[in-house]
C-alpha cells in the first residue's frame, strides 16, 4: 500500500476532514477507503491465508499445518490489533476520527442524508455506525463479497460475521468480548438495523435490513400502508372533536412514557380517518401495521420491531390496527408479548403509538411503560349519517329523486360505508354512462355491503312489481303511499320536528295487511318494497316457532337483529299463527305461548325499521299487537268492475290474444281473486302455447274450470252458459 501527497491509495483526503459530506454518496465513497484499510490490516494480522497459499484449503478439503496453527492463535487473540505498529495505530485513528468530524460537521450543518438521519434517530455509537455503513458497502459493491469469503475462510459466508465486524472496528487494544453485546438479541443491531443468520457469534453472518436498506437507498416502501401528511384528505364531517382530542393526546408529555391512543369503534366508524386527521394536524406521517400480523408467534416480534424501525427513520406515527384480533383468550400471551416488545421499543419509537380496535384493551395487559389514552367512537345516529350523505353525495351529482334525509333513515350506517356506497354507485353510474347516480344504483350500492344472515330463518323475495300493477280501492292506495311517506320524511318528524322527545321507542313502520286468500297482500309488499327501494324478506313462521322453550324467542331475536343490522323489511306471511291472541292460561303451554307472545310486543315496540304482516283473520290478532301497528290496509275481495280489471290487467301482455275474449262474462260469473285470476291466465297461455295459437277465449274458460274445482266449485253448463260448449262440447 502507498501514500502520495496527503491524500492515501484508498481516496481519504485529510486535507477535507473540516468539511461536510454533499451527498451521502460522498460519505460512503469516504467509509469505503477507511473500510478498506481495516480489512488490509486485518488481513494483515489475522487471515492464515497468505498470497502463496493454496486456495484449496478455503474448500475445507484440507486441513494444513499452517491453518491449524493460525486457529489456535486465533483463539488465543482476544485484543483487538494488538500486532498493530504505532504508525498503523496512528493511521487507524487518524482515518477515524477525520471521518468522525465530516460526520459531525454534516449533521451541523443540518443536511439531510439518510444515514445522518438514521444515526440521529436511533442515537448509533461510533461502532453501530460504522457496522450499518460496512454492511451497506457490501450491499452496494459486490468485491466486499470476495473480500469477506477470503477474510473469514468459507465460500459460503459473503456477508460480515459478528466477530469479523469486531475485529474491524473495534478500538486497538481493546478487549474483543466487550463488543458481544452489540449483537445480542436485543441489542439496537439486530433489533432494528440488522438481520442475522446463525445461533452464535461464531457463524453469525450479518446483513442489512430490508427496512433500513430501502430507506438508506430511497427505495419506495413497499408491504406496508403508509400514509404520508402531504396526501389530499376529505373534510372530517363528524367526529371532529375526537380528532382534536386525539391530536391533543399526542402533543402531550408523557414523561418518558409511550401514549397509547386506542381508538374503540366498529369497523367502518372512522377509526384510521381520525388517525389520519391527527397526524395531519401534527405534520406526521401514519404507517399502519394490521395486528395480523403479530398473531404469529414466529414472526410477530420481528414485524413489530421492523414497523418500529421504518416509523423512526420515517418520522412516522405507528398505527397497528384491527388490535382486536389480540383480545380473545387464544391470544392472551401473544398480546402480553406485544405490550412488552412495545415496551422495548418506546426509547427508539418516541411517545406515541395509535392502536385502532373494535373492543376494548384491558389494562392489566398493559406494560408499565405505556400509558393508554381510550377514545371510543359512538355509533352513528341519524344526524350524523344525514351529514355524512349530504357531504358524500355534493362530491357527485345525485338525481332529483334521491333524499339524503331519506337514506339517513333507512341505512343504519357507519361513515366508511356509506362513503363506500355513494362511491360504488358513482362508479357504476359512468361504467353505464350516466352523469348522475341514480336512486336505484345508491340502494344496489348499499346493499352490496350488508351481509344479511336471515337465510336460515327467512328467504329473499324480489320485488316484481309497481304501483300500477295493484287493483285496489283508492283510499288503500292512498293509505300506502302514505305509509311509505313514513319512511322518507322520518328526518323531518322525528329530528327537525322534534317528535324524537315524544316517541322515544316505536319508531319503525309496521303494516297490517288484511284481506281473504289471493287479494293482493304480497303484492303489496312487493310494490312497497320496491317504492322505498329496500330489500324484503319473507318469515319462515315453521322456522321460527320451537317446541322448546326459549327457541322461539332467541329466534326472535336474531330475526330482528338481522333486519336492524341489513336495513331490510321484515314481511311475516299468516302473521295470525305468530301474532294470536293471548289466551288464559290453564296450564304451562299457555303460560309459554303468552311469553312467546310477549316477547313478540316488545321486539316489534323496540325495532324501528319496515315491518309488513299479512293475514286472512284479521279477527284472530292480539289487540296489543294492533295498538302498535301504523297502517292496517283492508284488501276487499274484488268486486265486478274490480274483477275486469283484473283480467285485463293479466292479460295486458305482448302475448297474441285472440278478440273473442269477453272480459264482462269473466268478471261477471266468477266470483274469484286476484290470485285465482293470475292462476287461470297463466294456465291459459300455456294451454295456448301448446296450441301454438292465440290465447282465445276457450283456453281461459278451460282455465277458469281447472281452477275452481281447485277449490271444490263444481262448474255447471249453465253456469258457462254461451261458452258451454267450449268446454263441454255442443250436444
Amino acid at each position: 500500500m502507498t501514500r502520495g501527497g496527503n491524500e492515501d491509495a484508498m481516496g481519504f483526503d485529510e486535507r477535507s476532514a473540516e468539511l461536510p459530506f454533499a451527498s451521502q454518496q460522498e460519505l460512503v465513497d469516504c467509509f469505503s477507503g477507511m473500510l478498506d484499510m481495516h480489512i488490509y490490516y486485518t488481513y494483515k494480522y489475522h487471515s492464515w491465508v497468505g498470497p502463496d497459499s493454496n486456495f484449496a484449503n478455503m474448500m475445507g478439503v484440507v486441513v494444513s499445518r499452517e491453518e491449524f496453527e493460525h486457529n489456535l492463535l486465533k483463539a488465543s487473540d482476544s485484543v483487538a490489533y494488538a500486532a498493530l505498529s504505532p504508525d498503523e495505530w496512528q493511521e487507524l485513528d487518524r482515518m477515524r476520527s477525520d471521518f468522525d468530524r465530516r460526520v459531525v460537521c454534516t449533521e451541523a450543518c443540518g443536511a439531510d442524508l439518510p444515514l445522518i438521519r438514521l444515526r440521529q434517530r436511533f442515537g448509533c455509537d461510533r461502532f453501530e455506525f460504522y457496522v450499518v455503513l460496512t454492511l451497506l458497502c457490501c450491499e452496494l459493491d459486490r468485491k466486499y463479497e470476495k473480500l469477506f469469503v477470503y477474510l473469514q475462510d468459507d465460500v459460503t459466508r459473503k456477508k460480515p460475521a459478528a466477530q469479523t465486524l469486531i475485529r474491524l472496528f473495534a478500538d486497538p487494544m481493546d478487549v474483543v468480548s466487550d463488543y458481544y453485546g452489540y449483537f445480542s438479541r436485543n441489542s439496537l443491531l439486530l433489533r432494528y438495523l440488522c438481520e442475522g443468520e446463525g445461533q452464535s457469534l461464531g457463524n453469525m453472518t450479518l446483513s442489512l435490513a430490508r427496512a433500513v436498506l430501502d430507506f438508506l437507498t430511497e427505495s419506495p416502501l413497499v408491504g406496508y400502508g403508509f400514509w404520508q401528511p402531504t396526501e389530499v384528505l376529505h373534510n372530517l364531517y363528524i367526529s371532529s372533536e375526537i380528532a382534536e382530542l386525539v391530536t391533543n393526546a399526542a402533543r402531550a408529555d408523557a414523561d418518558g412514557k409511550t401514549t397509547l391512543i386506542y381508538l374503540v369503534g366498529r369497523k367502518g366508524s372512522g377509526r384510521k380517518f381520525i388517525c389520519k386527521h391527527a397526524a395531519k394536524r401534527l405534520k406526521r406521517s401514519l404507517l399502519f401495521l394490521d395486528a395480523e400480523e403479530l398473531c404469529d408467534a414466529e414472526s410477530a416480534e420481528r414485524a413489530l420491531f421492523e414497523a418500529v424501525c421504518i416509523c423512526v427513520l420515517r418520522g412516522s406515527i405507528l398505527c397497528v390496527t384491527n388490535f382486536d384480533r389480540l383480545l380473545n383468550e387464544e391470544m392472551h400471551t401473544r398480546l402480553s408479548e406485544v405490550s412488552k416488545a412495545l415496551v422495548q421499543s418506546r426509547e427508539a419509537l418516541g411517545r406515541v403509538v395509535m392502536v385502532t380496535s373494535s373492543a376494548k384493551w384491558p389494562e392489566a395487559a398493559l406494560g408499565d411503560a405505556l400509558i393508554k389514552t381510550d377514545f371510543e367512537l359512538p355509533d352513528t345516529d341519524e344526524a350524523m349519517r344525514l351529514v355524512l350523505w349530504e357531504n358524500f353525495m355534493n362530491r357527485y351529482t345525485p338525481d332529483a329523486d334521491i333524499d339524503p334525509r331519506e337514506m339517513a333513515a333507512k341505512f343504519r350506517f357507519d361513515p366508511g360505508q356509506i362513503e363506500a356506497a355513494v362511491e360504488r354507485s358513482a362508479d357504476l353510474s359512468r361504467l353505464a354512462g350516466k352523469s348522475s347516480i341514480s336512486a336505484e344504483l345508491l340502494h344496489q350500492s348499499c346493499y352490496d355491503q350488508v351481509v344479511v344472515g336471515l337465510n336460515t330463518l327467512a328467504s329473499p323475495i324480489k320485488p316484481a312489481y309497481g304501483w300500477e300493477d295493484l287493483v285496489l280501492p283508492p283510499s288503500e292506495i292512498k293509505m300506502l303511499k302514505d305509509a311509505c311517506a313514513h319512511v322518507k320524511y322520518r328526518h323531518t318528524v322525528y329530528n327537525q320536528w322534534g317528535f324524537s322527545k315524544k316517541a322515544a321507542y316505536g319508531r319503525g313502520l309496521s303494516m297490517l295487511f288484511a284481506g281473504p286468500p289471493g287479494t293482493g297482500k304480497t303484492m303489496a309488499a312487493q310494490v312497497v318494497t320496491n317504492q322505498l327501494h329496500m330489500q324484503m324478506y319473507k318469515i319462515q313462521i315453521s322456522q321460527i316457532v320451537s317446541k322448546y322453550i326459549g327457541e322461539t324467542e332467541k329466534n326472535l331475536r336474531q330475526v330482528f337483529t338481522e333486519a336492524k343490522n341489513a336495513n331490510c323489511i321484515l314481511f311475516f306471511d299468516e302473521m295470525d299463527a305468530l301474532f294470536g291472541k293471548r289466551s288464559e292460561v290453564k296450564d304451562s303451554h299457555d303460560r309459554h305461548a303468552n311469553i312467546e307472545t310477549a316477547y313478540l310486543l316488545q321486539q316489534m315496540e323496540e325495532y324501528d325499521g319496515v315491518v309488513l304482516m299479512a293475514t286472512n283473520l284479521l279477527q284472530n290478532i292480539d289487540e296489543a299487537f294492533m295498538r302498535r301497528i301504523n297502517f292496517v290496509i283492508t284488501f276487499p275481495f274484488p268486486d265486478v268492475p274490480t274483477r275486469k280489471r283484473l283480467w285485463q290487467k293479466m292479460l295486458d301482455t305482448p302475448a297474441p290474444k285472440s278478440d273473442d275474449i269477453d272480459y264482462d262474462f269473466l268478471a261477471e260469473n266468477f266470483k274469484m281473486a286476484g290470485g285465482n285470476i293470475k292462476n287461470c291466465v297463466v294456465h291459459a297461455a300455456f294451454l295456448a302455447a301448446a296450441e301454438q295459437s292465440e290465447i282465445a277465449m276457450r283456453h281461459i274458460v278451460s282455465s277458469v274450470v281447472n281452477e275452481q274445482r281447485k277449490n271444490n266449485v263444481v262448474v255447471l253448463r249453465e253456469d258457462l252458459k254461451e261458452y258451454a260448449d267450449l268446454v263441454f262440447g255442443s250436444k
